[in-house]
């Protein structure tokens, strides 16, 4: 499966920190994270969806923006509605949140977690992949038409993976 969804024709987009994509139009989307988390939503029945990556879970101040799970969540739900999905349709992936020391603290991740979590269940949307927690740094491929998800677990990020790789441009 991975293989396919790799070598697939379709556009690409890497999904920046703090940003949110969503689209009808068919995307392989990707994103690397570490106490970040990105949350995939897909609506099986009408065959799209979009992801999110935000880097901590609440605002600190009155800085309200998709940085922030607890804006880029909802917000993400709403843009989903808004092309036509059912909200009881979606399914959600759920990756990310590892524990970074180089932050000073392991809350990050966990606090990212349990946001996710949060929303999710709160708005009755099935949570068909929890890959998260641990030490390790993520890499998120999800084609945005079938749902499909690849998660690769390394270590160390290096840097074309935050942007660009050969197999994977924008």
């Amino acid at each position: 499966m991975s293989a396919n969804l790799l070598n697939s024709d379709k556009e690409k987009y890497f999904v920046q920190p703090g940003f949110i994509f969503v689209s009808k139009e068919p995307y392989l989307l990707s994103t690397v994270l570490g106490s970040c988390i990105s949350v995939c939503l897909w609506d099986p029945t009408l065959k799209f969806g979009g992801m999110n990556h935000y880097l901590h879970h609440k605002p600190f101040k009155k800085e309200a923006n998709a940085r922030f799970g607890s804006v880029s969540i909802p917000y993400m739900i709403n843009l989903m509605i808004n092309l036509g999905s059912n909200k009881h349709n979606l399914k959600a992936h759920v990756v990310g949140g590892a524990q970074n020391s180089n932050m000073g603290s392991y809350l990050v991740g966990k606090q990212n977690i349990e946001i996710a979590e949060k929303i999710l269940k709160k708005n009755f949307i099935e949570i068909v992949t929890f890959d998260t927690g641990g030490a390790m740094g993520r890499k998120v491929v999800f084609d945005s038409e079938t749902g499909e998800i690849v998660v690769y677990k390394v270590n160390n990020l290096r840097e074309y993976d935050w942007y660009d790789d050969k197999s994977f441009n924008n």
